[in-house]
């Protein structure tokens, strides 16, 4: 019942505290036109416990601007992109082109994280030309899959 299903939430939640912590991603920048998957996305945060600041933009013109007024600003950008491939304006392999010509030797970049529906080679043999073979996310994106991202054991924080 009720009691049963809460009582088990405790002893994960207790586990979770005791063996794991969170990645110090403070900032997270999600980059996609599909309400649905950045509604699945914050959903799947908040089912592993992780609720850091989010920055959502439709596209990748509207979130590059961003980033060069917070350069402008002297602020760091966020720590972790979500970037779909599929937007209008701009998509993700324009952004992530034109992040890289945003590099500055006092910024470090964001880590990037491909996600997309696309499954075409294309696409990935792309995704190795930036290094984001690894990065590569098929959504929808799981929480089992954020958890991997996100949370690291007590020996990685040792």
């Amino acid at each position: 019942g009720r009691f049963r299903q809460y009582s088990r939430i405790v002893v994960l939640r207790r586990a979770f505290a005791t063996n794991y912590s969170m990645k110090p991603y403070s900032q997270i920048c999600i980059i996609d036109d599909d309400a649905i998957s950045v509604f699945g996305f914050k959903r799947a945060l908040t089912s592993i416990g992780f609720t850091p600041e989010l920055s959502i933009f439709e596209n990748g013109l509207d979130a590059l601007e961003n980033f060069e007024e917070l350069l402008e600003e002297d602020t760091s950008l966020p720590s972790i992109l979500f970037i779909d491939l599929n937007m209008p304006v701009m998509d993700g392999w324009d952004f992530v082109e034109e992040l890289t010509k945003l590099k500055t030797s006092d910024m470090s970049m964001p880590e990037i994280y491909i996600m997309t529906s696309s499954v075409d080679t294309n696409d990935i043999e792309t995704a190795k030309t930036y290094g984001l073979e690894t990065h590569y996310l098929i959504k929808p994106v799981s929480a089992k899959i954020l958890e991997s991202i996100f949370v690291c054991s007590a020996e990685e924080t040792k």
